[in-house]
C-alpha cells in the first residue's frame, strides 16, 4: 500500500478557532480521525493541519466550512499515485481537482482543471503562480516541472508540496521534528531484528521470525563506497564526502554530475543511497519517489544488478507499481537463489494485492515445500488463505 495523506488548509483562519471546530466536527468511526495525533501550524496566510496516518477526512470540509467563516481546502495524496483537493466555503464546494484523471475509470476523477481564480481569491495569490499546477497530468508533460523553482515534477504526487508552498503554506512546517521520535527504541528494535537467526521451517512448531533485511544499494554503505571507487578521479570530492558520511553535501554534487553525465549509473545509485540515508534524519516529505526514479535509471544500465533489484521492488509500494514489483521479484528468484523463498513470499503478497490469489497460493505452497523459510510474512499470508496447518 502506498502513501495516503490528507492536509487541511484554512486561509485566513487562526489555529485555535479552527482546531476547536475541527474537534467538534461530526465524525464516524470509519473516518479514523484522531485529533490528538493531528499536527497543526499557523502560517502568515492562515492555519493548517496534517491529519493522522490512516485518517479519511473527505467528509469533514462540508461540515467544517459551515462552522467557520474562512474557506477550507482538503488536500490529499492518493496511494502515492496522484494528488488533488476539494475547496469549500460556508457549506458549498467551490472547486475540486485531481492531478491524474480517469484513475478509477473513465471520468473518475474527471479530466478538468482546477479553478485558479477561485483559489486566488481564497488564498490571496496571483492566478498565474498556481495555474500550471491545476492542469491534469498529461503523458507528454510527465517528468517536467510546472514552474522552474519547483522541487517535484509533473507525475510525482509530492507536487502537492510545491502547490502548498505557492499558496503560502510550507508542508515541512506541519511535520513533527525527528526529535519527537524515540530513536533509541527504534535502534534497539533494528538491532534485535538483525540478530535474529533465520530459523528454518520445522513443521509449523517454531516461532516465525521477522523477514531478514537483505543488503541493497540503499542500506549498505560499504557497497556504495565500492561503487563510488569506480568513478573517474574528477569525482573524488563525492567519494570523500561519502566516506565522511556527509550525504546532504553530496546531493547537489551528484545532481550536477548527473546533468553532465546522464549515462553513469553509479551517480544515480549514490544519489538514491544518499536520499535513503537522509530519509529518517530530516523532517518533511519523503524522497522515496526520487529513490525509485534513480534506481530505475540504474537498472536501465545494469538490469541484473541484484542489489539494485532488491531495493527497487519495495521503494514505493503503490498499486500501479505492483506488476513491476512482480517482475523484479521474478528476476531476483532467478539470479539471487540464496534468498529465493524470501523473494517468492514477497511476490505472493503482490499477487494477493492485485487480486490474483491463485498465483499467491502457488507461491506460498512452493515456499512451504522448499522448507527453508519460516517468517511472520509467510505465516500471516498462509493464515489469510487458511492453508492446511494454519
Amino acid at each position: 500500500m502506498g502513501l495516503f495523506l490528507e492536509v487541511m488548509l484554512f486561509p485566513g483562519g487562526e489555529v485555535e478557532q479552527c482546531r476547536q471546530a475541527f474537534v467538534k466536527c461530526p465524525q464516524i468511526p470509519e473516518m479514523n480521525v484522531r485529533p490528538v495525533d493531528c499536527s497543526w501550524a499557523q502560517y502568515a496566510g492562515g492555519a493548517a493541519v496534517l491529519l493522522n496516518d490512516g485518517a479519511v477526512g473527505y467528509d469533514m470540509p462540508a461540515s467544517l466550512s459551515a462552522m467557520l467563516t474562512c474557506p477550507i481546502m482538503l488536500l490529499y495524496i492518493y496511494d502515492d499515485d496522484y494528488w488533488g483537493y476539494h475547496l469549500w466555503q460556508q457549506g458549498v464546494e467551490l472547486d475540486n481537482f485531481a492531478s491524474l484523471p480517469d484513475y478509477f475509470g473513465p471520468g473518475e476523477p474527471p479530466a478538468k482543471p482546477g479553478n485558479a481564480s477561485a483559489l486566488a481569491r481564497c488564498f490571496g495569490v496571483e492566478p498565474a503562480k498556481i495555474a500550471r499546477y491545476l492542469e491534469p497530468w498529461d503523458n507528454e508533460q510527465m517528468g517536467q516541472f510546472a514552474y522552474p523553482d519547483d522541487e517535484f515534477v509533473i507525475g510525482d504526487c509530492w507536487q502537492l508540496a510545491d502547490f502548498m508552498a505557492a499558496l503560502g503554506f510550507a508542508y515541512d512546517k506541519l511535520v513533527p521534528s525527528p526529535a519527537d521520535t524515540d530513536l533509541a527504541d527504534l535502534a534497539a528494535e533494528a538491532a534485535l531484528n538483525e540478530e535474529s537467526d533465520f530459523a528454518p521451517y520445522l513443521d509449523n512448531k517454531c516461532l516465525p521470525i521477522d523477514t531478514p533485511i537483505l543488503p541493497d544499494v540503499l542500506n549498505d554503505q560499504e557497497y556504495a563506497l565500492l561503487r563510488a571507487l569506480e568513478l573517474p578521479p574528477v569525482y573524488a570530492d563525492i567519494c570523500q564526502l561519502l566516506q565522511n558520511g556527509l550525504y546532504a553535501d553530496m546531493l547537489p554534487l551528484l545532481t550536477a554530475a548527473i546533468q553532465k553525465t546522464p549515462n553513469e549509473p553509479v551517480l544515480y545509485l549514490l544519489r538514491a543511497f544518499c536520499y535513503c540515508q537522509l530519509e529518517c534524519l530530516t523532517c518533511g516529505r519523503s524522497r522515496r519517489p526520487d529513490m525509485d526514479r534513480d534506481l530505475t535509471k540504474v537498472l536501465e544500465f545494469e538490469p541484473d544488478n541484484i542489489w539494485a533489484l532488491r531495493a527497487h521492488c519495495p521503494t514505493t509500494a503503490t498499486t500501479s507499481r505492483y506488476p513491476r514489483h512482480i517482475q523484479d521479484l521474478t528476476r531476483l528468484m532467478e539470479i539471487d537463489p540464496e534468498y529465493i523463498s524470501i523473494h517468492q513470499v514477497s511476490r505472493a503478497y503482490r499477487y494477493h494485492w492485485l487480486g490474483d490469489d491463485e498465483a499467491a497460493k502457488t507461491d506460498l505452497l512452493a515456499v512451504l515445500e522448499r522448507g527453508d523459510c519460516w517468517t511472520v510474512d509467510l505465516t500471516y499470508l498462509c493464515q489469510e488463505f487458511a492453508l492446511p496447518g494454519f
